[in-house]
């Protein structure tokens, strides 16, 4: 046996299928929507990530990608700020924005043109480990059915954690949310992203869409951001402004708002027997430095290299025992540092203390004179932490 059936068909599943079919692996994705994703939001990818996406042979025009030159980092009411420019990293662009769901239904397209069967409505009941190979037990059209697996992925942002008792889950709730929207300027992005530290969190602006729009986040309290969703759209603007500031112009339309909590939550382990775990099911992040989805696309990565290379080099049923422990183990790094980094951004930025703003005005400012600084700071953006 020597199938590997992905649980979740949305993009670091679709993603790490393509990968793993175009490296001659046999793989299917089971899918618990019937029907296309409705999800609406933005999705900032680092230049790391289009060149996975580009592996997968589903990069293209279609999916109308915002370009991020430059990232502009400030703190509101203290000094200090830094620039980051698609120089210092080296690349054509530092970043990408673009719509989930046209990412999505590039992905479905290739999906379908390599052949990939997608089972869809299809709601994993439990998994049954078999020695050398799983039992995936799901419903489907009121009947149910069982599916044998050499090796499961879990891509389904965690929806069926709980069904694998190996796995220990650990939360930490922010205690914040984040408001999303559309918003239009004044002034032209010149693709140029804007993340602001404040007290309540932070906020951010991504290049997407025409040459005045962007993606706008919005972090604070629950309670605050119900109040901010209340608001009509003149005075939404108007808070905004004064929340942000001009350094991005004057702010002349806001449409979509919508939010979610924010949650840290990540997994005692990525593989459970011949189960691993990748993507939002593996580490869902703070949006912060906007590290979340692009950790889950270097998971898919890794893990179909991983697979491909114990393939082609091994015979026999412990070729793929053997590459997902490799996958457990080579994350670590990566998936760590991430995690790290993102969760000290919130603590150490979230907040209005004196003592803290003079440091954190020192360490943007330094980062901006010190050209070693910005390259490396710029690597790590673009490509995770190095192993």
């Amino acid at each position: 046996m020597d199938n590997i059936v992905v649980i979740g068909a949305g993009p670091v599943g679709a993603t790490f299928a393509l990968l793993a079919k175009r490296q001659g692996l046999n793989v299917s994705l089971m899918e618990a929507r019937e029907g296309p994703s409705r999800e609406t939001r933005s999705l900032a990818l680092s230049h790391g990530s289009r060149d996975i996406l580009d592996a997968a042979n589903v990069w293209s025009a279609s999916l109308h990608a915002t370009e991020i030159h430059a990232i502009h980092t400030s703190q509101k009411g203290g000094f200090g700020r830094s620039l980051i420019t698609r120089e210092d990293g080296g690349v054509p662009a530092l970043g990408y924005v673009l719509s989930y769901a046209d990412l999505q239904t590039s992905l479905d397209a290739a999906l379908e043109a390599q052949h990939i069967t997608v089972q869809r409505g299809a709601a994993v009941t439990a998994f049954v480990e078999c020695g050398d190979h799983v039992d995936i037990r799901f419903t489907q059209v009121g009947s149910e059915h069982v599916c044998k697996a050499a090796v499961v992925v879990l891509a389904d942002g965690g929806a069926n954690l709980g069904k694998v008792p190996a796995i220990a889950i650990a939360e930490k709730d922010y205690s914040q949310a984040a408001l999303l929207g559309h918003i239009e300027t004044d002034t032209p992005h010149r693709g140029t992203a804007y993340e602001r530290f404040t007290p309540e969190g932070p906020a951010a602006l991504l290049p997407h869409g025409g040459a005045k729009d962007y993606s706008m986040v919005w972090v604070s309290s629950p309670a605050r951001i119900e109040e901010l969703k209340a608001l009509d759209d003149a005075a939404f603007l108007a808070a905004f402004q004064q929340h942000f500031g001009h350094r991005a112009g004057r702010f002349a339309r806001i449409a979509g708002r919508r939010s979610y909590p924010l949650r840290l939550r990540t997994v005692s382990s990525r593989v459970a027997g011949n189960i691993a775990v990748i993507g939002n099911a593996a580490q869902a992040l703070h949006p912060v430095a906007g590290q979340g989805f692009n950790l889950g696309l270097r998971d898919a990565n890794d893990l179909a290299r991983l697979l491909a290379d114990a393939r082609r080099e091994q015979i026999g049923d412990a070729a793929f025992s053997d590459a997902l422990k490799k996958y457990g183990l080579a994350r670590n790094t990566d998936v760590e540092r991430s995690v790290g980094f993102t969760d000290f951004l919130v603590g150490a930025f979230s907040n209005d203390h004196l003592a803290m703003r003079v440091p954190r005005g020192l360490a943007l400012t330094a980062m901006d004179m010190l050209p070693f600084a910005r390259r490396a700071l710029a690597k790590r953006m673009l490509f995770g932490a190095l192993k």
